[in-house]
């Protein structure tokens, strides 16, 4: 089926367009693996059948699957719109429910990689189809206790992962590297796994499981990060004429996201700071001067040890009439480009 037809055939939330795409594409897959384990075989009754079967099937299982029902003029076709109808039906009990995270945004499905969904909808299986003449109609049944099984799968390495980042963070004995190095993992798992993970336990939790996981370490993540950059203090050391004329604003850029930054001493490590600047021409008709200031920060310990993944980089842009007022602007705008932890 192409996209368009997919597109066309059913109605999508903002929300839901995400999910409803991946399942499109993992959907002759599905179909096909689960050819075998049809729970009922084609009828020819016509398609009411289907209707009937899923009325009554839904009446007697709702308590322990979720249901999906497409109609299409293939088999594939009704399998993929019975598919996003199941996608459908518990996105609509979770947006329904209110659920949101500590940030307050409400829990939606669009953060969710195709992959995420491929695991939550493992297990799915065409229950029925039926046909009359060249239209079908397809149900697909998900037990909840293997949807809930997946979510924990999935989400159950995470947690384990941000349990021992934690343990390392808040222990005395371990080296500045490997402190260093887990609250940088920290950093890049929040802004990355954790939250996909906590929405996961919140879509668990809404529809009725999980409450027993024990997602607290995520909580610690970002104090003991915090705690292990405020501990290890780095002395910023310019390695070029450009970057010793923005070391100021780079130090309080690099203070202001909680690193300890430190007057150059023989127990601090180090903020390796180079910087390059860009001088485009002229602007047409103006004549005005643009220039372009990129800086890095590389961070090692008192040993003189890189920290890997530890990371920062700042660029600003100026416009002047001149190229010392660009130059001028351009470094007082220096601000972080997103990356590193």
């Amino acid at each position: 089926m192409t996209n368009a037809r997919w597109l066309n055939a059913t109605v999508l939330s903002g929300s839901l367009a995400v999910v409803l795409a991946a399942c499109s594409a993992r959907t002759t897959s599905v179909s096909s693996a689960h050819e075998a384990a049809t729970v009922e075989p084609v009828s020819a009754a016509g398609p009411q059948d289907c209707l009937t079967y899923l009325d009554q099937t839904r009446a007697k299982y709702e308590a322990s699957a979720f249901f999906g029902f497409g109609e299409g003029s293939t088999p594939d076709d009704a399998v993929n719109l019975a598919s996003a109808d199941l996608v459908r039906q518990i996105q609509t009990r979770v947006s329904s429910s209110g659920v949101s995270r500590e940030s307050n945004r409400d829990v939606e499905f669009t953060s969710l990689t195709q992959s995420t969904v491929d695991a939550m909808l493992t297990g799915m299986d065409v229950a029925r189809r039926c046909r009359e003449g060249f239209r079908w109609q397809a149900v697909t049944r998900l037990e909840k206790a293997v949807f809930f099984k997946n979510i924990q799968v999935r989400v159950q390495p995470i947690i384990k992962e941000a349990a021992a980042l934690v343990a390392t963070m808040e222990s005395r004995t371990v080296s500045p590297q490997d402190s260093l190095g887990a609250a940088t993992r920290a950093r890049a798992m929040i802004r990355n796994d954790f939250i996909q993970a906590r929405d996961l336990l919140a879509v668990c939790r809404t529809l009725g499981s999980c409450a027993m996981t024990d997602d607290a370490a995520f909580a610690a993540l970002e104090p003991a990060a915090s705690a292990v950059f405020a501990r290890y203090a780095f002395a910023l050391r310019p390695k070029d004429d450009e970057a010793a004329a923005v070391a100021g604003v780079v130090s309080r850029l690099l203070s202001e996201e909680g690193f300890a930054i430190s007057s150059a001493n023989d127990t601090a490590g180090e903020a390796g700071l180079s910087c390059q600047r860009k001088d485009f021409p002229p602007m047409a008709n103006t004549g005005y001067m643009v220039t372009e200031v990129i800086c890095g920060v590389t961070f090692s310990t008192s040993a003189r040890e890189a920290v890997a993944g530890l990371t920062r980089t700042f660029r600003g842009n100026g416009l002047g009439e001149n190229r010392q007022e660009a130059l001028s602007e351009a470094r007082r705008k220096l601000a972080r480009k997103d990356n590193g932890t």
